[in-house]
């Protein structure tokens, strides 16, 4: 797992708490799902037609960590879904600021 994006359980969890539109899911098997919604001004002013778009992100928890497999856009132009293979998949950066 160590080749893909990750962050501190207690990191994320914390970050959560102070971003209400992020919301953690997890599951008995420990994978997870973060599913959010960008809020903030300046993404605001690049929604689809206006409207909300989620992310959903998957992965699983091992040893205090939780690493990243894929990441999923779903809006009013549709679903596209990256399996992220790099530690510094682009996508990720930004789990650096957390």
């Amino acid at each position: 797992m160590m080749n893909k994006p990750w962050v501190e359980e207690a990191k994320l969890k914390d970050y959560i708490i102070q971003n209400r539109s992020y919301h953690l899911f997890e599951h008995d098997d420990n994978t997870i799902e973060l599913i959010f919604y960008p809020e903030m001004p300046e993404a605001q002013a690049h929604l689809p037609n206006g409207q909300p778009v989620e992310h959903i992100m998957k992965g699983v928890k091992e040893r205090g960590k939780i690493f990243f497999l894929s990441f999923k856009t779903v809006s009013s132009f549709g679903e596209t879904e990256t399996q992220l293979e790099g530690e510094d998949d682009p996508i990720m950066l930004w789990l650096q600021f957390i």
